[in-house]
Parts: structure tokens; C-alpha cells; sequence
């Protein structure tokens, strides 16, 4: 069973998150530890132990970090980021066409990892604010868990056609939205109590809980709020998914399917960014081989991932790491919510320069087309573009994928969100 409730997640997910955890008991201020070292169980009860605190705080970050690196590969496919050329798998296949059911096993497994990733965090806010008392209204552990919370209903939220919460009736995206934007409010006012007291560490988790709420009132129609949350973000902001080559569990999640050597890569940069010349979405020069043996573009660093140099485009490696929230998209948030103006035009190519292009002269229409797709450059296989698609074909703009797929003789379905997967619905007594 996939379906997620507080009385399955305090036993059998909390076990989970002990083992994410792994040997970070007893270390404070970090919020990313990805050293795992014979990780075992715990019981549910010995997880209202105030001395695993930051046990349980950072096997929510680190669910998170995984469910998100699967949600950055997978939500691409679906958008029109990457393709997938794997010949062994009909659930892979039928993702990358856009033509699959609540019975396919990708999606379930990315369902599974947010819901984890959402329960995670959930839990632990619960059970570290038990375990404070009235110090949890500014303890940046809570904050720390509010704020991850809310990034995790902001993937559900753009990524799912709906999804229920803890055996509830299914969630539209704009209720999961407003449920992460709660969990950014109450992050953000956790933070700024804390703030006396810790200063750089408060106010870097203000701006991640700032640019998610941002994120989540724009994906819900509120520019105005979008914009109220974006605009204090300081433009060199940024927050990190941490991998590592410790375990597979931490590996970047793109690296096995684009690696140089050993299995044919699988994973192919979409037409859609070839053939761009832009610095921030570097193409390979020569094609390879894919593991069904069609020549493919497995996608380099984008701008997004560490190690990303505009002069000497390298591969996504195994510890490749995402930045997933930044002052960058703060930045994009606040001019989309102002709309085409000059401000936008100074804006777009500002960015045209960051990709080694000349600057436009645009307005209206044109203008805004050239804004969304500097933004898709920018944030290429961060997991924007699934969001941003669907919310530009709610607004008359479809921009998916149609006709023919890349590699294989088919074409393009119409599934354009990720379903609740069967054994949620057999489960759930709501659905």
C-alpha cells in the first residue's frame, strides 16, 4: 500500500526516516547531513525522545532530498525537458509518452516519495513541537521541518492532477498549495522568533519559506500575495538538495541514467532545448548511443547544479547537487506578477546574457513568451517546468509536447499530471 496516514507513517515511516537519519544524532546546525553509516530501527515511541530532536528533523530534509531529486527527473519527462530511451521498462516507456494509468509503477514510486517526504516532515514538526513545549515558537528545528513540509505539498501540489492527505477525500493542486503556503506562514513566523538568537540561520530559512510561499500563491492564482512573499528575497539566496555518493539512496538521481561510462545512457535532453547555444543548458556535441541504441543528448550540468561553469559544460555526476529555491526565482516571481513592461524586458536580457545571447527588443505577448522561456532555461531539471506548463495551459498557452515522440514510433498522450496511484485508491475508504 502506497496511501499515507499518521497511523502507518509512526511505525513503518518513521523507520524510514530513522535510517535516512542514520548517524546525525546529537549534531546541530545542519540542515543537510548525508553521512549514513549503519543506519537501524527505531520504535515509534522512542522517537518522543527529546535527544532525537535532530534525528528526526534531518531524516525529513533528507526524504525530502530524495523525493525531490526522483520528482526533478521524473516531472521533466513528463514536461518537456527530457525524453527517456529505456527499451526494458513499459512503465518508464509509458511516462515518457504521456500515456499512463493509476496502475503504472513510476508513478507510484514518485507518489510514494513525496508522500513520504510530506509526512516526514510533518511528523517531525509534530513531534518536536510536543517535545519543546512553548520553546518550539522559535525553535529552527521547527521551522526547519515547517519549511521542507511545505516544499513537499508544493511538489504534490504541482505535480499531481490531486492527492489526498492522511486518508482524506483527494486535494485539488490549489488546496495542496494552500496547505503548503500554511506550513511557509508559520515557518516564516517560527524563523523571525528565532531570529534573535541565531541571525544568518534564521533568516536563510525565512527566505527558502519567502520563495516557496511565493512559488505556491503563484501556482494558485495570487499574484499579488506571490509577489508580497518574493520581493524581500536578497538576489544571492539560494538552498541546496545535498547528494552524495555515500549510498544509492543520496545519489543524484539523474547521474545512473546520463552516465559517461559503463551502462548506455537513457535519459535525453528534449528537442524542445536543443540546439539553444545557451550557456545555462549546455548540449553535449556529440550525440550517444542510448541503451535501446538510438543516438541521444544526455543533458550536462544546467546553470542550476553545482559545479556549473559557463566556459566548460561537464556531466551531472553522482554528487551533483540541485539548488531548489533561490533569490533568482524570487526575482522571476516578482516581474512575472508586474507583467510585460520595460522591467521585464530589462529583465529578460539580463538573463539573455547569462546564456551568451544578445539582447531583444519585445513587448506584450512576445515579450512574455520570451520571459517563460528564459525561465525554462534557468531552472531547467529543477522541477519548475512541470508547474509552469500546466499552469500556462490552465491560462490558454499549452505548451506540451504533441505529435510524434523523439525516438520511438508513437506519439505524444495527454496525461499531463501524475495520478494517484491504484493502491492509494484501494486503501483510502475517502477516495
Amino acid at each position: 500500500m502506497t496511501h499515507f496516514t499518521k497511523a502507518t507513517t509512526a511505525i513503518g515511516l518513521l523507520r524510514r526516516v530513522a535510517a535516512t537519519a542514520g548517524i546525525t544524532l546529537g549534531v546541530t546546525g545542519c540542515d543537510d547531513l548525508l553521512k549514513v553509516t549503519s543506519p537501524g530501527s527505531l520504535q515509534e515511541a522512542q522517537l518522543s525522545n527529546p535527544a532525537l530532536e535532530q534525528f528526526l528533523i534531518n531524516g525529513a530534509i533528507g526524504e525530502f532530498q530524495f523525493a525531490y531529486g526522483s520528482y526533478v527527473y521524473w516531472s521533466g519527462v513528463l514536461a518537456d525537458e527530457s525524453f527517456t530511451d529505456h527499451h526494458a521498462s513499459i512503465s518508464v516507456q509509458e511516462v515518457a509518452r504521456h500515456d499512463f494509468n493509476e496502475f503504472n509503477g513510476i508513478n507510484e514510486l514518485l507518489y510514494g516519495n513525496l508522500q513520504r517526504a510530506r509526512q516526514a516532515a510533518d511528523d517531525a514538526a509534530d513531534r518536536v513541537k510536543t517535545m519543546l513545549g512553548t520553546r518550539a515558537a522559535s525553535s529552527l528545528n521547527v521551522a526547519r521541518a515547517l519549511a521542507y513540509g511545505g516544499y513537499a505539498y508544493v511538489l504534490l501540489g504541482e505535480g499531481f492532477c490531486e492527492a489526498p492527505v492522511n486518508l482524506s477525500a483527494p486535494l485539488t493542486s490549489k488546496e495542496l498549495l494552500t496547505r503548503a503556503i500554511a506550513r511557509f506562514d508559520e515557518a516564516i513566523t517560527v524563523a523571525t522568533a528565532a531570529k534573535a538568537g541565531s541571525g544568518v540561520d534564521a533568516q536563510d530559512l525565512i527566505n527558502m519559506a519567502r520563495v516557496g510561499a511565493a512559488r505556491a500563491s503563484r501556482g494558485r492564482g495570487d499574484l499579488v500575495a506571490a509577489r508580497a512573499y518574493a520581493d524581500s528575497v536578497p538576489p544571492t539566496y539560494g538552498r541546496w538538495a545535498y547528494y552524495s555518493a555515500n549510498s544509492a539512496r543520496e545519489h543524484n538521481a539523474i547521474y545512473l541514467s546520463v552516465m559517461t561510462t559503463g551502462t548506455p545512457p537513457w535519459l535525453a535532453m528534449h528537442p524542445t532545448f536543443q540546439g539553444l547555444d545557451d550557456a545555462r543548458v549546455p548540449q553535449p556535441k556529440t550525440s550517444r548511443l542510448s541503451l535501446a541504441s538510438h543516438p541521444i543528448f544526455p543533458p550536462l550540468k544546467p546553470s542550476m547544479y553545482s559545479g556549473w561553469t559557463a566556459a566548460a559544460p561537464g556531466p551531472i555526476e553522482v554528487a551533483t547537487h540541485i539548488r531548489f529555491s533561490s533569490g533568482l526565482e524570487a526575482r522571476y516571481i516578482v516581474v512575472e506578477a508586474d507583467g510585460p513592461t520595460a522591467t521585464m524586458l530589462a529583465f529578460v536580457n539580463d538573463r539573455r546574457a547569462v546564456g551568451g545571447k544578445l539582447p531583444v527588443t519585445l513587448g506584450g505577448t512576445a515579450l512574455l513568451d520570451e520571459f517563460r522561456m528564459q525561465r525554462a532555461l534557468d531552472f531547467y531539471l529543477t522541477g519548475q517546468r512541470l508547474g509552469d506548463l500546466r499552469r500556462y495551459a490552465a491560462a490558454g498557452t499549452d505548451l506540451f509536447p504533441r505529435g510524434n515522440f523523439p525516438i520511438l514510433p508513437n506519439v505524444y498522450g495527454t496525461t499531463h499530471c501524475f495520478i494517484v496511484p491504484q493502491s492509494e485508491k484501494s486503501g483510502n475508504p475517502n477516495y
